[in-house]
């Protein structure tokens, strides 16, 4: 069997078991071993499928993720956030569709400041939504 083929066919079995109710992670970890075993033999495939999620796990970009996603917590919660999304709705509420256009500067604006576009979209899912719905 060849690669693509030993793709397709887990593929499908990673959709079949996802919809049994198998939790995704487990069946992606399932799917994973025995794929990387069917093409490299198990010997190389059970020695790589303990050291790829160590090689994935400690890299520097995803050790200071959570650090960036606290920072804007704070920011959040300190009340930056909504007057930052404030501030770009006085600028650009007279737009049409002014209140998105001021939610992607606001966006951009705290993107710049916090060095992660990950946090910016975890702390402006927490804030766009309720300033939008508070101005209607």
């Amino acid at each position: 069997m060849d690669d693509l083929t030993i793709g397709l066919v887990g593929s499908g079995v990673l959709i079949f078991l996802v919809l049994l109710g198998v939790r995704v992670v487990y069946a992606c970890a399932l799917i994973g071993l025995l794929g990387i075993t069917t093409i490299v033999g198990w010997t190389g495939g059970a020695g790589n499928a303990g050291m790829i999620p160590y090689a994935k796990g400690t890299i520097y970009a995803l050790s200071v993720l959570p650090m960036f996603i606290l920072i804007g917590f704070l920011a959040y919660h300190a009340g930056m956030t909504e007057k930052l999304f404030d501030a770009a709705r006085k600028w650009f509420g007279w737009v049409p569709g002014g209140l998105a256009v001021a939610t992607v500067f606001a966006t951009a604006g705290f993107a710049a400041v916090s060095g992660a576009s990950t946090a910016t979209a975890a702390v402006f899912s927490r804030v766009a939504i309720p300033e939008m719905l508070r101005y209607g």
